[in-house]
């Protein structure tokens, strides 16, 4: 019986590639030999690869972004991460896989394309026989973890001296700062799955920090959970002040580089005098993430930050200002001024008090202004989550985007009606905004309309300046530009969602309205990720 060989996208340093890729095998073709991630992800869509061998460089942030990007787009092929560290030697590690031979088969595959320059090693945690100095090294690794976790948590002048001695710790006596960098703000749902590739990449990211510290004063790099990054930053000695904050300044700054994938949340704490200190500095990190919502921009919170950026609030004029927003929206929807005075609103009123309360306060008011006018696809506006999590993941400059956006929307939608004198258009255009999920032709529109295709299309082409097919069609990829800019949901739901139940021919339709495929959209536009 014959198979059909599974198809691998690699992507590797050239003179590796061109060893992976000469093998031929019955079980395995290289389908794609990508040169970024990106076109590692790109091609994963188009092609429905079933494995992706690639390599892990520095800086590894890119890599973790590359699993972000896997886990929007809802895509779960076979992990091959393999990284040098020497001139001849590798480490790799695959996805769990509950076909044992076909993994057997795939790391043989990988280790015979290279056998003849380099020693590959799995990096996994097995029989006593695979290896034992990894699992010896894991132990090892997460016992200084624990220790410095304990730290944390608040403990004694002697358990600190206790740590430090039996785990070498490279941290002073006195003087210094907490970093925390939150690397995701969704779960790694396929953890079990790709556990060790996890932990490869996470131990790749402690060294780039480590490097950045040892190029100071020293430190610690650990994890606090899967996701949370912490750094204990010994306290840098300077003859002055200045160049004290400058060389503060100089190191985190080359820490939030190290540390910038896609959803990372940086903060610093102020500076921490003994380690009796450090427990309230942890705590005070945490009372930072609220902040996350209006400060999306910045690289990293401190408390020194929040003080200078916060402002008072005047609610005497916030209601003055929400008033002429009313009366504008009322009196003439198209009125120029009225965008400037949401903008207003949002980014120079509400963003700079850090206030929470006042947010919800002016979402609640304006959502009832939109509720007021009866369009179905504007009634959804004061049901958007504004959970803490969902405020977490998303900025005040994409909120206030939102509500311009369905202000155009609903400009322009009463503007079509006011212009049109074809009731036919009219009920084309109602039907199609109401059934654009659904599998819909012209020709089943015609004949809800109790109307012919022919005169449809005429009516329509001569009112709308546009066929009711092209309507449709751009109808239908402005609401998938919506769902990408605004919802968390992979590339196939959204072309489901709106009528593409093959998501090649979304992708073909969507390039060639936009220019550009719906991954390159959703990473250019979705601004969850930073």
């Amino acid at each position: 019986m014959c198979t059909v060989p599974l198809k691998i996208v690699l992507y590797t340093e050239k003179n590796i590639m061109e060893k992976v890729s000469d093998i031929t095998t019955n079980d395995f073709e290289i389908a794609y030999i990508a040169d970024s991630y990106q076109e590692c992800l790109d091609r994963i869509i188009e092609i429905q690869a079933d494995i992706v061998i690639f390599q892990l460089s520095s800086p590894i942030y890119q890599a973790q972004d590359f699993f972000v990007d896997l886990l929007k787009e809802n895509l779960s092929p076979i992990l091959l991460a393999f990284t040098l560290v020497s001139y001849t030697e590798i480490i790799y590690s695959i996805t769990t896989h509950e076909d044992t031979t076909l993994i057997t088969k795939l790391k043989n595959y990988f280790k015979d394309a290279l056998q003849d320059n380099y020693n590959c090693y799995f990096n996994s945690i097995g029989k006593v026989t695979d290896k034992n100095a990894i699992m010896n090294a894991r132990v090892n690794k997460l016992e200084k973890t624990e220790y410095l976790n304990d730290i944390l948590r608040g403990g004694t002048e002697e358990e600190f001296i206790y740590y430090k001695k039996k785990a070498s710790l490279n941290l002073q006596n006195s003087g210094y700062y907490l970093y925390l960098c939150n690397l995701m703000d969704i779960e790694y749902v396929d953890h079990d799955l790709n556990k060790n590739i996890y932990y490869l990449v996470g131990e790749l990211l402690i060294d780039e920090c480590q490097k950045v510290l040892d190029a100071y004063n020293g430190g610690e790099v650990f994890y606090i959970n899967p996701t949370l990054l912490c750094i204990i930053i010994n306290d840098i000695p300077s003859k002055s002040q200045a160049t004290y904050q400058r060389t503060l300044m100089k190191l985190t700054n080359k820490l939030n580089r190290v540390t910038q994938t896609k959803t990372a949340r940086r903060y610093r704490s102020s500076y921490i005098k003994s380690v009796n200190d450090i427990r309230a500095a942890y705590e005070s990190l945490y009372y930072l993430k609220a902040y996350n919502f209006f400060c999306h921009e910045t690289e990293l919170l401190t408390i020194e930050y929040i003080k200078m950026v916060k402002k008072d609030v005047d609610f005497n004029h916030i209601d003055s200002h929400l008033q002429e927003v009313k009366e504008r929206f009322n009196r003439n929807i198209a009125d120029p001024q009225l965008i400037k005075l949401i903008q207003r609103l949002f980014l120079d009123i509400i963003k700079p008090s850090l206030n929470y309360d006042l947010y919800y306060y002016c979402y609640t008011f304006l959502s009832a202004i939109l509720d007021k006018f009866q369009v179905i696809q504007f009634k959804k506006m004061s049901n958007i989550d504004n959970s803490s999590r969902e405020l977490f993941t998303t900025s005040i400059e994409q909120k206030c985007e939102k509500f311009i956006e369905q202000i155009k929307s609903l400009k322009n939608d009463i503007s079509h009606r006011h212009l049109m004198k074809s009731p036919i258009v009219l009920q084309a255009i109602d039907f199609i905004h109401g059934h654009y999920s659904d599998t819909i032709t012209i020709t089943i529109i015609a004949e809800k309309l109790n109307v012919s295709h022919s005169y449809l299309s005429q009516v329509f082409t001569k009112e709308m300046g546009i066929s009711p097919q092209k309507y449709l069609i751009t109808h239908r990829i402005q609401k998938s530009k919506e769902l990408m800019m605004t919802s968390n949901m992979n590339i196939y739901s959204i072309a489901s969602e709106v009528g593409y139940f093959d998501p090649k021919q979304f992708s073909k339709t969507f390039k060639k309205v936009t220019g550009i495929t719906p991954t390159q959209y959703k990473k250019n536009n979705f601004k969850v990720i930073r």
